[in-house]
């Protein structure tokens, strides 16, 4: 028999939950992706498929999500100043030139949150992974 399902993480809910879902569970909760695309990694093991919900992607390795992209998460978007995230995420953010890291506590996983930043120091986009693999 097949294992039950999850349920859909409430709309506003850390998305970090998405984290571990198989291909069937994500299918089953949101439907059919409005689009897949392939990403190449510097190693083959490396290349994901990546299912695209909105503004949310969902890059897998073999049958399992172990990251997700957002344009906003945790009370931060996409376009605000980086000196936002410390602000936000508290003192365990550690800032790089074009990021900033910050280690999610209490999940299933080792999880990280990134916030990637451009030359003007503003936020372009986040991600949350498996820090393991």
């Amino acid at each position: 028999t097949a294992a039950p399902l999850r349920a859909q993480p409430a709309s506003g809910e850390d998305p970090s939950v998405f984290i571990g879902f198989s291909l069937g569970e994500l299918v089953e909760i949101l439907g059919a992706p409005e689009r897949v695309y392939a990403v190449r990694g510097n190693e083959v093991w490396q290349d994901d498929v990546v299912f695209v919900y909105g503004e949310r992607e969902f890059y897998f390795y073999r049958d399992r999500v172990w990251q997700v992209g957002l344009r906003s998460a945790f009370g931060i978007s996409a376009g605000e100043k980086r000196e936002v995230v410390p602000l936000v995420m508290g003192d365990d953010t550690v800032a790089a030139e074009d990021h900033s890291l910050v280690r999610l506590r209490g999940r299933a996983w080792p999880m990280n949150v990134r916030f990637n930043h451009d030359e003007r120091g503003m936020v372009t986009s986040i991600f949350i992974y498996r820090s393991d693999f």
